[in-house]
């Protein structure tokens, strides 16, 4: 996607209050949370307190894309590049794997002095120079593949994960997410003069769909599936654990000096409410590509603000270095586009400088799926792709889409 921004910057206008300052950021990223696992999205059978009270106090932005899978999604957000830039061509069978040469968001604030730290999921490169530690993060908790349990941690489950601690294999105790939230609050607590980058991308609520019965068991007990239960029952621990670290903020007295951004990587897997949307995780229709999407900074943002315009995981790169101060790199491409405009609470004029903004291509293996639109109209490609391949077109404009459209 491509916008022309005529107006001046959320950076002139939301950091002149202190020149040279720079707010702390932290990102948390889920795993196939849908857009409709969320009670702020109209579900009723779902458990999202702090969630929920976190979005009413956000801006959010109700049109906001991803990849259908989590790797693609998982490189566009650390380069502001398409994934298929970067090397990432899929999720396993080799094609999950980084340049190591890529510039990325950690590198960007690492050289101006950010704290940077990661806890979860990198699953963009176990090996040097792919790790995250090569990648400009100085504190690392991570599992290595795309789930807890995968090679080359066979040994590992949910309640007892194999974890790397920057560079250092651990077979650590507690369950997963727990642990991953434990490891971010430290790091909140540390060297509290410097600001920092804290990227907490977890594996919830992908298979395996592991999570204590106290969590589950409620949701079987309204008569869900089993599945169901567990996924949401992953959902309320990480709404918790997401609960405890907005406290943890307010406790330190630097919330307001905080930009927090929530957002998930796909679609959720087929099953369960998603807002109506049509599609889910691995398609390219919108239940696959469209997620939640909030970014909350007192004082500073908008509470409760929402923007129907398009926007993409591409973006977040050049937005936050923008917010931040730091200049945007101009070699490699970037394809993202700031967003620092929108966010601000003065009118903005947008316009799209391209005829299309690809949401999603990914290859699998021989199979190949494609959305494009220009904010007007949409096409959508799903399967083989070949020269003379059929689309699907849609006309999308600022509506919801829903199940029999795109």
């Amino acid at each position: 996607m491509r916008f022309a921004a005529f107006a001046f910057s959320l950076l002139m206008v939301l950091c002149a209050s202190g020149a040279g300052e720079r707010p702390n950021i932290i990102l948390v990223l889920t795993d196939d949370q849908g857009y409709g696992d969320l009670g702020v999205h109209g579900n009723e059978a779902i458990d999202t307190p702090h969630l929920d009270a976190f979005a009413s106090q956000a801006l959010g932005m109700e049109r906001f894309y991803v990849n259908p899978l989590c790797s693609p999604t998982r490189a566009s957000i650390m380069t502001g590049r398409y994934h298929l830039r970067t090397g990432i061509l899929h999720t396993s069978r080799g094609a999950a794997k980084m340049f190591g040469d890529e510039y990325t968001i950690a590198e960007a604030f690492r050289n101006v002095g950010y704290r940077t730290g990661i806890f979860g999921k990198w699953h963009l490169g176990d090996n040097y120079p792919m790790r995250p530690q090569d990648q400009g993060f100085e504190e690392t908790l991570i599992h290595k593949s795309g789930g807890i349990g995968q090679t080359p941690d066979t040994d590992a489950d949910y309640f007892n994960p194999v974890l790397w601690l920057n560079g250092e294999r651990i077979k650590a105790k507690g369950y997963c997410t727990d642990l991953f939230f434990e490891g971010a609050l430290s790091f909140l607590k540390e060297d509290t003069e410097k600001p920092f980058f804290l990227y907490i991308p977890l594996n919830v609520p992908h298979t395996s769909l592991v999570v204590a019965d106290q969590y589950s068991r409620v949701f079987e007990e309204e008569g869900l599936s089993e599945a169901t239960a567990k996924i949401y029952g992953m959902l309320k621990n990480l709404d918790d654990n997401f609960g405890a670290m907005m406290a943890q903020l307010e406790t330190q007295g630097i919330d307001d000096d905080t930009l927090v951004v929530f957002m998930s990587d796909n679609g959720p897997t087929r099953g369960r409410y998603n807002a109506d949307l049509r599609g889910a995780k691995a398609n390219v229709y919108e239940g696959g590509i469209r997620v939640p999407f909030y970014v909350r900074w007192p004082d500073r943002l908008e509470a409760g603000k929402r923007i129907d315009r398009i926007a993409a995981h591409i973006d977040l790169f050049p937005t936050l270095l923008e917010i931040a101060g730091i200049d945007i790199p101009q070699d490699p491409v970037i394809d993202g586009k700031s967003l620092a405009p929108l966010l601000d609470r003065e009118p903005v004029v947008i316009g799209m400088a391209g005829p299309y903004a690809v949401y999603a291509a990914y290859k699998i293996h021989r199979s190949s799926s494609l959305s494009k639109c220009n904010g007007d109209h949409a096409e959508v490609q799903a399967g083989e792709l070949s020269e003379d391949g059929q689309c699907e077109s849609f006309f999308c404009g600022y509506c919801e889409s829903r199940t029999g459209a795109l």
